[in-house]
This record gives structure tokens, sequence and C-alpha cells, in this order.
């Protein structure tokens, strides 16, 4: 039927270097987007192609820390650079070895004549076993180690077949990123700067017209155009995604992969995009989308029905910054009404959650979170405009370990404007709770394009940004000038203190770890517990093993035991007045300052948080499991 439109065919990919053990959700959500508006659309998860190429264990290597997908894409320089590869191949393998082969398990298995290989066979093969020919419009979604790879074919493409349009989307393109992205590599036609359904869809609909989409980047002449767009979408316009692509894709792979991903795959479910604090110093994660916006809860509760019934999974990864701002609490009784043996995977924001949402979490099937925890120092805390306290960082981890949730939380580390007051009071404080609540992993601070340390680099006592070391071997020097990196590193103007966080941290695993590593010998579930209280109705007592050379028990009275257990969630002195008005205000701050010196509450700015573990929520957990393990057992 003539319809006055030319309507093109589409082809979306996603490059190495993805993990394999979560799809990419651009995809699907693109794909499901198009089909339902009848454009005829093709996805491939190449990701998967390459893991089979450089080897299950190779891909994953590279991808995973020590290593990064950023570093891991160097290599495709060789397509995408060629002269600048010929003439620095020595800096490529020096680079390799120093930083990518630290990983012994790559030293063992991938040499870098090894990793050059494989990629040229993996790229040679892609460029051959797909039909180019039969699309009009080649899309690429990709984030930061998909950046190279995705030039690297686009390029190669455009060669063969010169008609064809490129187009770039996702978080390593978006804005003035995306502008100079198009000045540099003319190979590429359009970049979508945002959410990417609506520009996408009118781009193969309407290709005419293509000067007035919106969120779209193209060139008129010699100048690049960026259709600013100020819309919101819907996100509960979305039909229900389809995987489908995906596991066709999964299943040409080889069968170590297909069963890596039966083991440890989730399958992504979006629930929001955007964040609604968006206010974070170091975090440039919403530079795509300036708007909040979230799914309804009945949605996201369909889909994942619908998914976990399709592919018969159980194990999900929550695309969002943070739990729903809206009816979280709603959101996870009905995954809980579901009735499956679901896992989750989502990011948190400390202060968000109080300690029966954990348990709620914990109920529902969310086993590991990672929570926006980045420091316990007051000082430091303000320099990354957080919006959340120590006190709530505490609580979050307290409420975790009471409920057996993984937290794989960070610290940030090495601010431009570091100083000796943020070791110090991260130091003091982690003294209260070290012994028995999970340490962190360090994350050393990297400033990102669109950060607002990269926005005002003055006011964070920076001179001026730097290439990484990594982007100096990756990219000409002519390449970098225009301003294409999505890292800087940083020179100060003024000389900051070196803090000792490895060892820090180091200290605070080694305590954590004797700690449970006795309960593991003993079999005790009381060894393994080092700072808890037991309430015996009318008195309440605590067991302080924090210190394994003075064990301390305290017996509380009847009034004392009502002031801790109100404290068993962050409460203000105000607040506690109110709910005990039987105990006079300069009794109750006797209590409290007892508990403080004692280190049996945390106080910040007159708020308070009782630091004890919960024998009795603990035991319930242990009990459960130990049940279910019996049963599963008799099965």
């Amino acid at each position: 039927m003539e319809t006055g439109y030319s309507t093109k065919k589409v082809l979306l990919l996603a490059m190495p270097f993805a993990g394999i053990n979560i799809p990419s959700i651009q995809l699907p959500i693109l794909e499901g987007y198009l089909k339902d508006r009848n454009i005829d659309i093709k996805t491939h998860h190449l990701y998967l192609k390459a893991a089979e190429f450089y080897g299950l264990n190779n891909y994953n290597c590279l991808i995973f820390p020590p290593n990064d997908s950023y570093s891991a894409q160097m290599v495709y320089s060789r397509y995408v650079f060629p002269t600048h590869w010929k003439e620095n191949e020595k800096k490529f393998r020096e680079f390799f070895i120093s930083n990518i082969s630290i990983n012994q398990d790559v030293q063992n298995n991938l040499s870098f004549d090894n990793y050059v290989q494989k990629t040229d066979i993996f790229y040679n093969w892609i460029i051959e076993q797909v039909d180019w020919k039969n699309y009009d419009i080649i899309g690429f979604t990709l984030n930061y180690g998909q950046f190279l790879p995705s030039l690297a074919f686009a390029k190669k493409i455009k060669e063969l077949n010169p008609e064809k349009k490129i187009v770039f989307g996702g978080s390593r393109t978006v804005g003035k990123l995306g502008i100079r992205v198009l000045n540099v590599f003319d190979y590429v036609d359009f970049i979508i700067s945002g959410d990417g359904e609506e520009p996408l869809y009118h781009l193969a609909f309407d290709y005419q017209n293509y000067s007035r989409i919106p969120s779209l980047i193209y060139r008129d002449g010699e100048e690049i155009i960026w259709n600013k767009s100020n819309e919101n979408f819907d996100l509960n316009s979305l039909s229900t995604i389809s995987f489908d692509s995906f596991y066709q894709d999964l299943s040409s792979t080889t069968d170590d992969i297909k069963q890596y991903f039966t083991l440890f795959g989730r399958l992504p479910i979006e629930i929001s995009r955007g964040c609604w604090w968006n206010k974070c110093t170091f975090c440039n994660l919403n530079i795509q989308y300036e708007h909040y916006k979230e799914k309804k809860v009945d949605k996201i509760v369909e889909e994942i029905k619908f998914l976990s019934d399709r592919y018969k999974v159980l194990s999900f990864q929550m695309i969002g910054n943070t739990l729903p701002k809206k009816n979280h609490r709603l959101f996870l009784e009905k995954i809980k009404s579901i009735g499956k043996d679901l896992s989750f995977f989502v990011e948190a924001r400390a202060g968000y959650l109080k300690s029966e949402d954990y348990i709620l979490l914990k109920e529902a099937g969310f086993t590991v979170i990672q929570t926006g925890i980045e420091s316990f120092s007051q000082n430091y805390i303000k320099k990354m405009n957080k919006g959340a306290r120590i006190i709530d960082n505490i609580a979050t981890l307290k409420f975790c370990t009471e409920n057996e949730i993984i937290n794989q939380y960070n610290i940030i580390v090495n601010y431009p404007n570091e100083e000796r007051i943020d070791f110090k009071e991260t130091k003091e404080n982690i003294q209260f709770f070290k012994q028995f609540l999970p340490p962190p992993q360090i994350s050393n601070l990297i400033v990102e394009f669109g950060s607002a340390i990269y926005n005002n680099s003055e006011d964070f006592n920076i001179e001026k940004l730097e290439y990484t070391n990594n982007d100096k071997v990756i990219f000409p020097p002519e390449i970098l000038e225009k301003e294409i990196s999505f890292y800087y590193n940083f020179k100060t103007k003024n000389q900051i203190c070196k803090n000792n966080w490895e060892n820090l941290i180091e200290d605070w695993k080694k305590i954590r770890n004797q700690h449970i590593n006795y309960g593991i010998k003993t079999q005790e579930v009381l060894d393994k517990l080092v700072f808890y209280f037991a309430d015996g109705g009318n008195f309440l007592k605590i067991f302080d093993k924090r210190n394994d050379q003075n064990v301390r028990i305290y017996i509380l009275n009847d009034l004392e035991r009502k002031v801790l257990l109100s404290c068993q969630d962050i409460i203000s002195f105000q607040e506690l007045s109110t709910k005990l008005s039987n105990i006079p205000d300069h009794e109750l701050g006797a209590i409290l300052h007892t508990f403080e010196e004692n280190g049996i509450v945390f106080c910040e700015d007159n708020n308070y948080l009782s630091l004890p573990l919960n024998y009795s929520q603990i035991i319930k957990k242990s009990s459960k499991i130990k049940s279910q393990e019996l049963n599963k057992v008799q099965v």
C-alpha cells in the first residue's frame, strides 16, 4: 500500500564488550517499539558471538575486575585508526601486558597476539556473515566499552555499503559528546541523544523529514544540528519486551556460553529512567535523560510474570538508579504475591528505606543490592552532594546484614579536593561497625563527561582535565583534541594529601573475615554474630564482641530497652522525646549519651541509630533458610 513514505528496514546491534550474563535491554525495547508500529527490524546481540571467539573465560577476564570493558575495547583501534595502530603497536602491546594481563588468567590463556588474532577472526566473521545489504538503517546501541567496536564495524559497513545509514545511541554519544562524534567520524550519519524509541521510529518511517525528528543529531552540510527536545517519554506506553532475539543468538553459541547464562544469567527489567535526585557531583549516569520517569507497579510485575513464564527464568536485574520512588512497598508486596522463588539485583538509595523495607526486600527475593553509599565522612559527602548522611549509610548496611542481603557497595576516594579530615572522619566512624558490617570496594574517582565535576572543574581544585592513559593509547592525539573522551584524569591546582585508603579497607576486610571464619569453623550462629541484642521483654541484653580481648555484655532495664528499640530506625531526639513522653528529656539525653559513649548508638546531627543487630531477625532468617534447605533435600 502506498503511503507516500519509504519505510526503512532497521538492523540494531549490541557489540562487545557487554557482559553476557545480562542481555542488552536496549535492543528488545527498541525492537518491540518498532515492531508494534510495523517497522521491519532485526536485532543481534553480537557480544555473545564475541565471547565465543575469544573464549568464555578470556572474555570474562577482559571485562571483569581487575580489568574492565573500557580497556578491553582497545584492540579495535586497529580498524578505526589503522595508521595509529601500526605506528604504535608497541605501546598497545605494553599497555595490554602492564594493565590488562595483570589478571593471572589472562596471562595464562590470552597473550597480546592471541587477543589481536581472535579479534580479527571475530571481526571478519561478522562482516562476512551479517547480510548488511538487507537493511537501510544500521544502529548501534552502546556504552563505554562498546564505542570502538561499534566504530570499527560502522566504518567497514559504510566502506562496503556507502548508502547505508549508520545510527549511534546510548550514554557514550549523548548531547555535546554526540555532536563531537559526528564531527570526527564521517561514517556515522546520525546520533540519537536520549530516549531512542520515537526518534528511531520516525527515522525508519519518515526518513525524508529527519531534520524534524526530536532528539536527533545530524549533519546539514558542514554544520551539525541537534534537535533538542523536552518531550517526556512515557515508559508505560511500552509493550512487554521480548528476548526472543537474544535467545536465538544465544542458541547459536557454544555449550559453555549457554550453560554460563543458564547458571548466572539475569534478564533485565526496566523500572525507571533518570534519577529523581540527580545532584551527585561525580555522577553522569543521567546525562541521557532530563526527566525522571518510572513504570507503574502493575506493569513491572506483569513483565516479571511474563518473562519468567516465557523463558523459565527466576533471576532478574532491575534497570534503574533506585527502587521505584512511588509505591515501593506495594511493589515489593506484589512481587511477593507472584509466588515464585525469584531473585533480583537492584540499585538502592541510602536514607530512603526503613528496616521493614529491607525485610520486604528479602522476602520478595532481593538477595543482592547495590546502594550508593560512597563515603563514611560527613565532609566528603558534602563534596559529593549525595543528599544522604553517614547515619543513613550505616543503617542501610545494618538492615542488609540483619536480613542477609548482600550489599555490593563502593566508597569513592581521591577527589581532587580530598582532605585529611575526609580520611580521619571515615576512620573514626567505621570503628563502631567494621567488625560486623561488610567492607566496601574502593572506587578511585575518575571525572566523567557531563558530571558536575566535569562541568565545574575549577570548583573542585582542578587546574585542568587530562586524557586518561587508556585514551592516550587508543586514540590518535589529533582525535583526542576533538574532546570525544568520556573519562578524564585531572591535575589539581593545589596539592592534596595522600590518604591510605587501601590499608584502611584491607584492615576492615581482615577483621571482618576473622569473625566470619570463626563462625564458619564453629558452625554456631552466635559465633557469626559480633554485636547483637536479644530482647527479654522487660529487659534487653547486648552482646558486644567487637573487641576480642574485652567482650562486653550490657543488660538494659525496661526504660533503656525502650530507648534502644526506638532507635532501630533512625530517629531524632525530638521524635524520641515525643514517642517516649514519659521519660524526661534530661534522663533521655543521659541514656543516649551513655549509649553513644559505648558505641551502642551512632549519633549524627541529633539523630540516633542503634548499632547492635537484631538477634531475633537474624535467627528467624537462618532458621527459614535451614528449613528450606531441608525441604529441598527431602524432596
